[in-house]
């Protein structure tokens, strides 16, 4: 899957764009994000002003259109999505995201989030154990 080349208390809520606020997040912002933005993926389309500035480069219209075309794969767009993993590494916070479809299948994406909120990277996840 080409998602791969794209991968290098309170509750919070997300921002006004959908992505996570700064800090602490809490998981239905989180989930809410990682929604929107598998929807706005499958729709071939998505703000670049969500990503970080090392990663945005990266988000090429042939990259959304490969995503757009792997993700289409699972039909509906997805019921919901479900933090299964959390992690901190270098000042970035990565979830492992699990989306669950209609028709009974599910995918994992690993998304990592700089202090700012902004995407640093996006990656399958395998499915084993979750």
């Amino acid at each position: 899957m080409l998602l791969a080349v794209l991968a290098h208390g309170p509750i919070v809520p997300a921002r006004a764009d959908g992505a996570p606020a700064a800090g602490a997040r809490s998981a239905d912002a989180v989930a809410f994000f990682a929604m929107r933005w598998f929807t706005e993926i499958q729709a071939g389309r998505t703000d670049r002003s969500l990503y970080a500035p090392g990663f945005v480069a990266e988000v090429t219209d042939a990259a959304i259109a490969a995503m757009s075309r792997d993700l289409n794969r699972y039909g509906a767009g997805p019921l919901r999505a479900e933090i299964v993993r959390t992690g901190k590494d270098g000042g970035q916070t990565f979830y492992t995201m699990k989306f669950v479809f209609p028709r009974g299948d599910a995918t994992s994406l690993i998304f990592g989030f700089d202090p700012a909120g902004k995407i640093t990277a996006i990656a399958p996840a395998g499915m084993a154990g979750d």
